[in-house]
């Protein structure tokens, strides 16, 4: 045993001088050691818990605009599950334009110009694929090399104003987005150096990228190779932050720069390298679609991709493969909604269930505090020895209540009485809600508002000629009375025997 004692020694040196080796063999210890942490099950809670909810209100809001729910989701559901690697390709350039995003904030930056320095690395891509013919794996790889650089190169400008002169990264980057998108469709536009004047098309493009510059199709119809550069990248990005120095003083510079400092860490060196980084990412994202999709640059040519790598990297906490998941959820979404188009529901409400997971999401705090507090409200009604039918009445009209009301002023197209008792009575709602979670003793009085805001909807919408906001509104005042009701009765027989 002694023997072996210094030996051992030195391959745990040798390893620990290799970070790469140690994070390769150590994956599958990492990956029980995450699945088995309370912070990440706590994590994987609010996101499923914010995908309910927004799927809930959306819910309501189709069924109060006249459609059926079932079957919106029914046709997400199956329009999604038909056409996977569609949903690879949306996924690419969401997955990279998602850690261009995440690498940014775990540095405390919010790098919003992710879409411009797309459009930067897009360009420089399909300018190297049309220009040069050059040998069939060395072409694609030449493409994607330029295009990180040069979305790198566009990343660092707005790092610099950050770093060495206080710049707020929330606006330069942003500002840059608008002048890259801007200059790059200039260049292909009808007076533009690299328009392919020969196109019959309507819109003005680039010559078509050469095919030794393609990337492959690896699946289906639409799943090309970069699928494969962002699941590199995703890899990379949680190499770079969780197991070399790099990441780590760009972690601590996010957290407190001023600590960081004082540790010794060079904050300004950080802030441009993270924007930088960043900017790599979103260039091959870029890069990535026009050679693997489009197959040349043409104008608008991203649905908005930079964007929607914001909404993707909120949804997976910054963390690589939260984005990895979150861009494959968010390309399902799309798929989807063209499914849900086909069946006469309006594409635009997955804008609305993306948009309330980002809410939903982006507000940790609420979703712990509704967590808590549903399980001790139901802790608290499965200990009374008869069942609580007021408390549970009044929490199921409080929580129906906030969606109902959200969902009749988003399809209210007049009557201001009406808008104003609406917003009354989502207020009064949420306050009911959290009154009851609460145990709080003001819950009778804030029924007494939401009996009188559902009233008084009820009745100016009726006075208006309305029915379906009217006729909610006044089966709502007869629940709320009803829950009134047996709210005052408790109370008596509560006070009656607190007298025996």
């Amino acid at each position: 045993m002694s023997e072996m004692t210094p030996t051992n020694g030195r391959e745990k040196e040798e390893r620990s001088e290799n970070p790469l080796m140690e994070y390769v063999t150590g994956a599958p210890e990492a990956i029980v050691r995450k699945f088995s942490d309370p912070k990440f099950h706590k994590q994987v809670l609010w996101t499923t818990m914010s995908i309910v909810l927004a799927l809930l209100v959306s819910a309501v809001i189709l069924a109060l605009a006249g459609y059926d729910p079932t079957v919106a989701f029914i046709s997400l559901l199956i329009g999604a599950l038909r056409q996977p690697d569609r949903i690879f390709m949306i996924a690419t350039p969401l997955m990279l334009g998602g850690l261009s995003v995440a690498i940014a904030f775990r540095c405390g930056l919010f790098n919003i110009g992710a879409e411009g320095q797309m459009y930067v690395g897009a360009l420089a891509a399909a300018v190297i694929g049309f220009s040069f013919s050059l040998p069939i794996v060395i072409h694609p790889l030449f493409c994607l090399i330029i295009a990180a650089i040069c979305g790198g190169l566009y990343g660092l400008l707005p790092g610099l104003l950050k770093a060495y002169r206080g710049a707020h990264e929330v606006v330069t980057t942003m500002m840059l987005s608008y002048i890259a998108i801007a200059v790059t469709s200039w260049t292909v536009g009808d007076y533009g150096p690299w328009v392919d004047r020969t196109s019959s098309e309507l819109v003005s493009q680039s010559p078509p990228l050469l095919p030794s510059a393609l990337l492959p199709i690896i699946g289906g119809y639409y799943m090309h190779l970069g699928i494969l550069i962002a699941l590199i990248g995703v890899v990379a990005s949680d190499f770079l932050i969780n197991r070399t120095v790099l990441g780590y003083e760009m972690r601590a510079v996010g957290q407190n720069e001023k600590a960081a400092e004082y540790a010794g860490i060079n904050p300004k060196k950080n802030i441009t390298i993270a924007l930088v980084i960043s900017g790599v990412l979103a260039g091959l994202a870029g890069a990535s679609d026009i050679m693997g999709n489009t197959g040349r640059f043409i104008p608008s040519w991203s649905p908005g991709y930079g964007w929607d790598g914001i909404t993707v990297a909120v949804l997976g906490g910054n963390n690589p493969w939260g984005v990895f998941a979150g861009a494959i959820f968010f390309a399902a979404l799309d798929v989807g909604g063209d499914a849900m188009n086909l069946a006469g529901i309006p594409p635009e409400i997955i804008n609305v269930i993306q948009g309330l997971i980002v809410l939903f999401v982006a507000a940790p705090r609420v979703m712990e505090w509704l967590e808590t507090r549903t399980i001790d409200f139901t802790s608290w009604m499965r200990s009374e020895e008869n069942f609580p039918i007021a408390q549970f009445l009044g929490f199921l009209l409080s929580l129906v209540g906030i969606f109902i009301s959200i969902g009749l002023i988003t399809l209210l197209s007049g009557g201001f009485i009406v808008l104003i008792s609406l917003a009354i009575v989502a207020i009064a709602s949420l306050m009911a809600f959290s009154s009851f979670l609460s145990f709080k003793e003001n819950t009778g009085q804030i029924l007494v508002v939401l009996l009188i805001g559902w009233l008084i909807t009820a009745v100016a919408d009726l006075a208006l000629g309305g029915v379906l906001i009217g006729g909610i509104s006044a089966i709502m005042t007869l629940l709320v009375l009803i829950e009134l009701i047996l709210s005052r009765r408790d109370e008596r027989m509560t006070q009656t025997e607190e007298m025996v």
